[in-house]
């Protein structure tokens, strides 16, 4: 555990964070068609010797109300598709604030659990929640809590990414892009097989709880 929370704390994410927002690079991985969303685009794009994803799509919806729900932390395991057994907003407010989740992984697979930085950018017309890992001691009570409910869970390594929502017209494109180092004995083809199947569903949550709160 030590050696992820070394991680964490000594990664500078600047680098990853311009990669993830540059165009090039990034490839189309396919394509998957999600009742009562449409198609999910997915791509890839390796950072630093990571595959990182994107999930994108558009629908119909304002930005603002896509980004009130990505940010709105404490409510998230009651509409996500995961087991997110936990998800604990911490100190910051407004357009900054910490957090950690817990996500809970059936068996064989050890939980994962991250401890992360979250800002909430306006950029013109775009909307963006974006993230990058802290190191969890700065918050070492939640920390104990975390392992002593969940003592097998292993914390992610590399965990950076963002939520970026784009007006166009009547619709809005919504993207999704994340570099993550699931840890522990995963091997890195099976994490990234398991986040690449797994993107549009989280794509396709966040719409239809848009649509859930709007009625």
């Amino acid at each position: 555990m030590l050696l992820w929370i070394s991680m964490a704390m000594a990664t500078d994410y600047a680098p990853w964070r311009a990669s993830l927002a540059e165009e090039a690079g990034w490839e189309v991985v396919g394509s998957k068609a999600v009742e009562g969303v449409g198609d999910v685009l997915i791509r890839h794009k390796v950072i630093q010797g990571q595959d990182c994803l994107e999930g994108s799509t558009t629908a119909a919806l304002p930005a603002d109300a896509l980004l009130a729900a990505a940010s709105d932390i404490p409510n998230q395991p009651s509409w996500s598709s995961w087991a997110v057994k936990l998800s604990v907003k911490l100190s910051g407010g407004g357009s900054g604030f910490d957090y950690y989740q817990l996500l809970d992984n059936p068996f064989p697979i050890n939980d994962r659990y991250w401890f992360v930085k979250a800002t909430v950018v306006s950029s013109g017309p775009d909307r963006r929640f974006q993230w990058e890992a802290i190191d969890p001691a700065k918050y070492p009570e939640a920390l104990a809590g975390v392992l002593a409910a969940y003592p097998d869970a292993v914390m992610t390594g590399i965990n950076v990414g963002d939520w970026t929502f784009t007006p166009t017209g009547d619709n809005t494109k919504i993207r999704y892009r994340i570099c993550t180092d699931v840890g522990g004995k995963i091997p890195t083809w099976a994490g990234e097989y398991a986040a690449r199947t797994t993107l549009p569903t989280n794509v396709a949550d966040l719409v239809k709880e848009v649509r859930r709160r709007l009625g």
